[in-house]
C-alpha cells in the first residue's frame, strides 16, 4: 500500500486529544510525507480516507504500439542490437518488415502484449488476402514484437507457438515455342513502341534497350534483376559464354556482386552459353553503344531500366503478340521458367543446375582467374540446347 496511518496525540488547550495522520513517500524526491486524515474519528475511517487517494504509482500501460515504436527503423536501438547478434538486415528488408508491423499495430497496437491471444491473430489473417508466405512472414514480425518485450520491461512472457499457413504457391507458366517466336520478334517491339509513345514523342528513347535485355533474360535464364543489372564484362564472346555475377536491386538503385541465393562470401556465380544467332547482335549493341566494361548494358533515361516500366512493356507486348493469358501467370520471369523447362529436355539435370545457379561457385576476381574455362567446359553440353531455344 502506497499510504500508512497512524495515530498521535495532540495537546489542545488542557486535554490531549489524539488524531489521525498518514504518510507516504515521495516518488520523485523518496521524501517522506505526513499529512492528516481530515475528518477521521477512528481507524476505520483513517483507511476509508487514504482509500479514496490516487495511487502514487500509476502502473504505465505498455502497449503494442509503444513497443513497435522504433521497431525495423534504420538507426535504431533496435535494429543496432539486431546487428550486434548478427542478424544484420538490408534496407529492403527492413522495409517489409516495417509494413507488415504498421498493419499489425494498427489492428492490435491499443492492446498490452499479454491481452493478445493465438485466435485473435490467426482470425485476422484467415480474414485476410495475402498469400500463405506473407501471412507466416507477419507472423514472424509478430514474434519480433515479443522478442522487443523485456526492454520494456516486460519479462516472463512466453512467445506464442502460432500455426503455420500453408503456401500456395502459384507458379509461372511457360511459354510455347511459337509464342516465343512471335513475341521476340523484334517488328513487334518497333510496333509497340511506336503505339505508346505516339503522343508523348518526347519521352521516346526506342525499343531496342528493353528488346534485347528481354532477349537475354529467355537466352540466359535469368531473372528480372539479373538481366537489368547487365554489364558489359559479362559477356565472354570469346568462349561463347555469359557470366550471372549480381542483379540490380530497385529499391536501393544499387547492383550487388553477387546471385539471388548468394552472399558477398558465397556468389554462387555461374556461366550460361550464348546462343551463336544473338552473340553477334549483342556484340554489335555494345560497341555501337560505347558501354564500358563495368557499365550497364540496357539504360533508359540515364539509368538501369526500371522494374515497373520492364513489367510494362513486357505485358503489353504480350498483348501486342495476341498471346493468350487467360488463367495463365505470365511475368518476365516466366521467361526463366521457360528457360529452364527447354533446357531439361535435351541438357543432364547436374549441367542444368549450374547454369540455372543452383550451386555454389565461390570465385573472385573470375575475369581473370583460370577458373573460367573449367567452368565453360562444365556447361559446355548445354550451348547446343542454347541454340535450340526458339526451335
Amino acid at each position: 500500500m502506497d499510504y500508512h496511518i497512524f495515530r498521535k496525540p495532540k495537546k489542545l488547550k488542557n486535554k490531549t486529544v489524539h488524531r489521525w495522520y498518514y504518510y507516504f513517500y515521495d516518488p520523485f524526491t523518496g521524501r517522506k510525507v505526513q499529512k492528516s486524515c481530515k475528518g477521521c474519528k477512528n481507524q476505520a475511517e483513517a483507511f476509508a480516507f487514504i482509500s479514496s487517494l490516487p495511487p502514487l504509482f500509476a502502473e504505465e500501460k505498455v502497449t503494442i504500439a509503444t513497443i513497435a515504436k522504433d521497431m525495423f527503423i534504420p538507426e535504431s536501438d533496435h535494429v543496432h542490437r539486431l546487428n550486434k547478434l548478427g542478424k544484420s538486415l538490408d534496407i529492403k528488408t527492413l522495409r517489409e518488415k516495417r509494413h507488415k508491423l504498421d498493419i499489425f499495430v494498427q489492428q492490435f497496437g491499443e492492446l498490452e502484449l499479454k491481452e493478445l491471444t493465438v485466435p485473435m491473430v490467426i482470425q485476422f489473417l484467415m480474414d485476410d488476402t495475402h498469400g500463405g508466405s506473407w501471412k507466416n512472414n507477419f507472423l514472424t514480425v509478430v514474434g519480433n514484437v515479443y522478442d522487443e518485450a523485456p526492454f520494456f520491461g516486460i519479462n516472463n512472457l512466453v512467445k506464442p507457438n502460432f500455426p503455420k499457413f500453408t503456401r500456395q504457391t502459384v507458379k509461372k507458366d511457360i511459354f510455347t515455342t511459337e509464342e516465343l517466336n512471335i513475341l521476340f520478334n523484334e517488328a513487334l517491339w518497333k510496333k509497340l513502341n511506336q503505339k505508346m509513345y505516339e503522343k508523348q514523342p518526347q519521352y521516346d528513347e526506342g525499343y531496342i534497350a528493353l528488346y534485347l535485355m528481354f532477349l537475354c533474360a529467355i537466352s540466359f535464364g535469368l531473372r528480372l534483376g539479373e538481366a537489368i543489372g547487365i554489364r558489359a564484362k559479362q559477356f565472354l564472346f570469346d568462349y561463347g559464354m555469359f557470366v550471372v555475377d549480381g542483379f540490380y536491386r530497385y529499391e536501393e538503385h544499387e547492383r550487388t556482386n553477387f546471385n539471388k541465393k548468394g552472399s558477398a562470401d558465397d556468389q554462387k556465380i555461374r556461366v550460361v552459353p550464348i546462343p551463336d544467332n544473338i552473340a553477334p547482335i549483342l556484340k554489335n549493341y555494345i560497341l555501337e553503344s560505347g558501354v564500358q566494361p563495368d557499365d550497364f548494358v540496357f539504360i533508359r533515361y540515364g539509368q538501369p531500366i526500371r522494374k515497373h516500366l520492364a513489367e510494362k512493356w513486357f505485358s503489353r507486348a504480350l498483348i501486342e503478340a495476341g498471346i493468350d493469358t487467360e488463367g495463365r501467370k505470365l511475368t518476365p520471369h516466366s521467361l526463366r521458367y521457360t528457360y529452364i523447362t527447354r533446357m531439361r529436355r535435351e541438357v543432364a539435370g547436374e549441367t542444368v543446375r549450374k547454369i540455372a545457379g543452383h550451386n555454389s561457385m565461390a570465385m573472385t576476381d573470375y575475369y581473370t582467374r583460370g577458373a573460367i574455362p573449367e567452368l565453360v567446359e562444365a556447361v559446355r553440353p548445354a550451348a547446343g540446347a542454347a541454340n535450340r531455344l526458339f526451335d
